[in-house]
């Protein structure tokens, strides 16, 4: 295991997102300039504010999409890790939280209270689904279908495809989820809820399993690439959950890691699967096997709040509470 520290860098505040186009890392604080960070740690690019306060911005090959407390999305053009061409859409007032692209780049969804819009690369809304109980809380793309995306809310969630009006697929509960995520095989939608719970919805049976026992609320989730192991984090602990297998994970036991001393913030698989990153409030950063060993960890004085790998599993970045960004490479 030869990740070591490659540089270290503060920006202006709390660490919202990190996420990579290509070999450039796109920095999100709380408030304060976007920054586009070369893998020397050297800023290439900044973007502008959102008026009080950022949402977390989401990027793609050659693409970055940004929002935030103006009521506004924008996206950029990036060639050569610098920043080529700007566009802004105004959804309305209020605080748009996040933004993200479908999996080939030709579409970005974002939501505003009660309404989840989808974009196309224009800037032109083409989808506007409005049918839910409370504010959209997250919202996930199908990797396997780019026109297909899963919204959450208070009262459960719902799969639309852009184009029609209606929800192709929906499982109601009476709590709220946080946190949604499609599986990289397309088969599961997973969610973390404010209860301390995951729900999972099977599309192969059309049937939504129900999981309970967390310590805290889960904040933090994250499929394997093959979609077979799901990561979450409801308290201290990792809980990975087999979901391969006609009934996933149900009436299986999972394997439970417990490195952290403090509630678990952050969880990111490596590219190749071969590799877990979890992170805590307490500041711990701890990298496991495939078997769930861990191999390498980290302290920091902060709790760290971000982590993406690069798109080649080589780099892994990592931001904090404090507005520190840190990258490890192999």
């Amino acid at each position: 295991m030869g990740f070591k520290k490659k540089w270290a860098r503060e920006t202006s505040d709390h660490i919202l997102s990190l996420a990579w186009s290509e070999n450039a890392l796109i920095v999100t604080p709380s408030t304060g300039t976007f920054l586009l960070v070369d893998q020397d740690g050297e800023t290439t690019a900044e973007f502008a504010a959102h008026g009080l306060g950022n949402g977390a911005a989401d990027a793609r090959a050659g693409l970055l999409a940004t929002c935030g407390f103006d009521g506004q999305v924008r996206t950029y053009a990036i060639d050569d890790s610098k920043f080529v061409s700007a566009r802004a859409i105004t959804l309305g007032k209020g605080w748009i939280d996040r933004v993200r692209w479908s999996p080939n780049g030709e579409h970005l969804a974002s939501a505003l209270g009660k309404t989840l819009f989808v974009f196309n690369g224009s800037g032109e809304v083409v989808g506007t689904y409005s049918n839910h109980k409370t504010s959209v809380t997250d919202f996930a793309w199908n990797p396997q279908d780019p026109l297909e995306i899963a919204s959450v809310c208070g009262g459960g969630a719902q799969m639309w495809r852009v184009g029609e009006t209606e929800p192709f697929a929906r499982f109601d509960w009476g709590g709220a989820s946080l946190l949604a995520l499609w599986s990289p095989d397309g088969r599961w939608l997973a969610t973390g809820d404010q209860t301390p719970s995951v729900h999972l919805y099977d599309f192969t049976r059309d049937y939504p399993l129900h999981i309970q026992g967390f310590e805290t609320k889960v904040r933090a989730i994250d499929f394997s690439p093959d979609g077979k192991r799901l990561a979450t984090g409801g308290g201290t602990t990792v809980t990975i959950w087999n979901c391969a297998g006609k009934t996933g994970p149900e009436s299986t036991i999972p394997d439970q890691l417990t490195f952290h001393k403090g509630d678990v913030e952050a969880i990111a698989w490596s590219p190749t699967g071969t590799l877990l990153a979890t992170a805590d409030r307490a500041g711990r950063l701890v990298l496991s096997n495939a078997q769930g060993r861990p191999v390498a960890a980290f302290e920091d004085a902060e709790g760290i709040s971000a982590l993406a790998w690069s798109p080649d599993g080589k780099c892994l970045a990592v931001g904090d509470a404090g507005g520190r960004v840190v990258l490890f490479s192999d």
